[in-house]
């Protein structure tokens, strides 16, 4: 059986899979939002992705722009017609330039989402959570899937922030971040936070995750049936990783000369040969600083003894963010108890 935190996955790589940021640059008013079609882009959002994080409440307004069921009634506050309503500040008269400015709008937050720059999302004016929700989709699993402001407040103030009516939600999404356990991943982190504030979580009626919980029971038997995984997954962290290596290497030659910075040499992402020592660089495309480092350690410490041109060897893992205080702690438990020449490396994609 898979376990909760499998079927969030499946669930997230699905929908990735159909609504790549190409599909989305395509995407049709139709495609977008429309009346008793199941495969829209907003029912992905709010329905297929449920269990990813709820956003249900108010009414289709929240997507910029929707098709009406009865054409009959048009909301007085939002610009109609024959068939649509839509907010003003997406156009004035014309469905498709309101339904263009909405699209662009997603896409500039996918853009945000992926490079971490979390603060250029609140001034967009789609509503709360329906951005944050497109934001989180498109994070990579760093921003932590909980949308409702009530309880992001109550998170917040836990964590020492007072909150009013100007906090930004990318404050208490870093917050939050910042305050992860390294070994816990965001649904269990989300569910955690949720029993905390006694808020419960709405979850599909077939695949009800598991709330709170920080543990994982031994069990005296494994599933070896083959088990349904979905490419996009794997795709999209081979882009993630290219780009990451792309700019970690042009900054290791600026510093170090292109002579001296080697990629893929045996399989070590980028090596650094100096006079008296090598630097062995793996670098990973994993959200958290402490993912990265569970993944890449084994590796890099093979590629070390493998490498023997040098004696002083340093193992470096790469990956997009910094780590937060509980990651420090496990780099620095790695590197008093391991007794390894280690470091982690943040890469800024900005």
């Amino acid at each position: 059986m898979e376990s909760n935190i499998e079927i969030s996955r499946v669930i997230l790589f699905d929908f990735l899979d159909k609504w790549t940021k190409n599909n989305v640059s395509k995407m049709t008013l139709a495609e977008y939002v429309s009346v008793g079609d199941k495969d829209t882009f907003c029912q992905w959002l709010e329905t297929k992705t449920r269990q990813l994080g709820s956003i249900k409440g108010i009414n289709s307004s929240k997507f910029g722009i929707y098709k009406r069921g009865d054409k009959r009634k048009k909301p007085k506050k939002l610009i109609n017609d024959d068939e649509y309503s839509w907010q003003k500040y997406y156009s004035s008269t014309n469905r498709l330039e309101a339904f263009k400015n909405v699209r662009k709008e997603i896409l500039q937050i996918i853009e945000y989402a992926q490079k971490g720059q979390f603060e250029k999302i609140d001034d967009l004016h789609l509503t709360v959570f329906v951005k944050w929700k497109i934001a989180y989709l498109y994070s990579n699993e760093r921003l932590i899937p909980i949308f409702k402001k009530e309880v992001l407040n109550k998170i917040a103030n836990h964590f020492g922030l007072a909150t009013n009516s100007k906090t930004k939600i990318s404050e208490i999404q870093n917050l939050m971040i910042a305050n992860k356990p390294s070994h816990l991943s965001i649904y269990e982190y989300s569910d955690e936070l949720y029993e905390k504030f006694k808020q419960e979580r709405k979850t599909t009626k077939t695949k009800k995750r598991t709330e709170g919980r920080t543990t994982r029971k031994a069990t005296s038997s494994r599933n070896t049936a083959q088990q349904l995984r979905r490419g996009t997954s794997g795709y999209i962290a081979q882009q993630k990783h290219n780009e990451l290596q792309e700019v970690l290497f042009k900054k290791l030659t600026r510093l170090y000369g292109e002579k001296n910075v080697f990629l893929e040499e045996n399989f070590v992402d980028i090596k650094v040969k100096l006079k008296d020592k090598v630097l062995l660089y793996e670098v990973k495309s994993a959200s958290y600083a402490g993912n990265c480092i569970r993944e890449a350690l084994g590796q890099i410490v093979s590629y070390s003894q493998r490498e023997t041109e040098f004696k002083n060897k340093n193992l470096i893992v790469a990956g997009q963010y910094k780590p937060n205080k509980d990651e420090e702690e496990f780099i620095s438990y790695i590197k008093d108890n391991l007794k390894l020449n280690f470091e982690y490396e943040h890469i800024d994609i900005e």
